[in-house]
């Protein structure tokens, strides 16, 4: 298997649940040796189990759940306690030879380890540290715990503005704040580190999930900072454009046409749905006019929509080179041949004859290839062989063993 882009590269991660587990993941299919701390005295990282995150202990024979591999494969785990002098001792150990510390546990957790940067920068100058959190490390809210529920959909406005108007809101999906940011968090690693690369200065590296939310806001926080006003809301009956809604088809499916310059689709778009007649309708003829008629432009799409099945207008769309996207459910991007072929998706033994799949890493390199090559590791895995690797003796580990400082 050819080496990955990242291959050399040292990661200590000092995380739990999923903002720099995920990102680590990412810098682990790229190929960087990525070693995974766990508090083995709490029973490892919450999201091995998530009867624990609800308070109950997980039974012995339970293995990690499915959401432990996908945030956690082909890492290296040691079983560690930090809050020992001796545990303490092993980490900075790693430090030593590591090139990136990231974490994202809170600035009062990461000060009574002593694991914060200015302590591990003295150890190994060369270390990018990187540091995530909810709300960033200044403030008012610094040391606030900040779920992505909490600081990404939130207090960012996401929830907000994703909800029709006067419509209750709702919890949304697990995680995907803290998804979509990793790849924020592995580009300023990988940025951070080829810095070092060119000019020798390693340096702190800082990214919060409330900041990242607004950023993917753009669009109605920089209304709210230049206008002062939020952007209108609306729901799919009174939206202003026609051409940029879902809509039904006649097999209970969801199309979702995607056409912000009509001027240039709607020639084509009138003789698509079978009413060549609207292109020199006076009611239609500019987008202007379309926009003040998109009521009743949207009624009718409806009515027309609605009389096909969704695969008969991915097929109309694409003959009259239309944009026109299928609303899948999650089954059906399981399945999609599309995601398939362009491999999104791998599988690796779970278990004899047992077989678990996998998201692969969304980013291609064509002669660094990222990888998924194993499962995520069970708690203390690698202890040993991390720490034999530093030059502890089995002498060394049975002492450490004794004390509580390694599982």
């Amino acid at each position: 298997m050819a080496k990955g882009a990242l291959e050399g590269v040292k990661v200590i991660e000092f995380g739990h649940f999923l903002l720099v587990p995920t990102a680590t993941a990412i810098l682990a299919d790229w190929g960087a040796d990525v070693i995974k701390i766990e508090n083995f005295k709490a029973g490892g990282d919450p999201v091995r189990f998530p009867q624990a995150i609800e308070g109950q202990a997980p039974p012995a024979d339970i293995k990690p759940s499915m959401w432990f591999h996908y945030f956690n494969r082909n890492k290296r785990g040691i079983g560690l306690n930090v809050m020992t002098d001796r545990g303490r001792e092993v980490l900075y150990k790693l430090v030593e030879k590591a090139d990136v510390f990231a974490t994202n546990f809170d600035p009062r957790a990461i000060e009574k380890a002593r694991v914060d940067y200015e302590t591990l920068r003295r150890i190994n100058p060369g270390l990018v540290y990187c540091q995530c959190s909810g709300y960033g490390t200044a403030g008012p809210d610094r040391n606030k715990p900040g779920f992505d529920y909490a600081a990404w959909w939130a207090r960012s406005g996401m929830m907000d503005r994703i909800s029709a108007p006067n419509e209750a809101l709702r919890p949304q999906r697990p995680g995907l704040g803290d998804n979509l940011s990793s790849p924020g968090i592995a580009g300023a690693i990988a940025a951070a580190l080829f810095c070092r690369e060119k000019t020798g200065v390693a340096q702190k590296v800082e990214i919060n999930l409330y900041h990242m939310a607004v950023w993917g806001l753009m669009f109605d926080i920089g209304t709210a900072l230049h206008q002062g006003v939020n952007l209108k809301q609306t729901d799919r009956k009174t939206v202003t454009n026609a051409l940029w809604n879902c809509y039904q088809c006649k097999d209970g499916k969801w199309v979702m046409l995607v056409m912000p310059q009509t001027d240039r689709y709607w020639p084509s778009f009138c003789k698509a749905i079978g009413k060549p007649e609207w292109e020199k309708d006076e009611r239609f003829d500019s987008h202007t006019k379309r926009m003040e008629q998109n009521m009743t432009l949207i009624a009718t799409l409806d009515e027309i929509i609605g009389a096909k099945d969704a695969a008969e207008w991915e097929t109309i769309a694409q003959e009259y080179d239309l944009v026109l996207g299928r609303i899948q459910t999650p089954l059906e991007v399981a399945s999609d041949p599309q995601a398939w072929e362009n491999d999104f998706f791998t599988e690796l033994e779970y278990a004899p004859g047992v077989r678990f799949k996998t998201v692969n890493s969304p980013v291609k390199f064509s002669e660094t290839p990222a990888s998924v090559r194993t499962l995520a590791p069970e708690l203390g895995q690698h202890t040993e062989e991390v720490l034999l690797e530093l030059g502890y003796s089995w002498d060394d580990l049975g002492a450490l063993k004794s004390e509580g400082a390694i599982m």
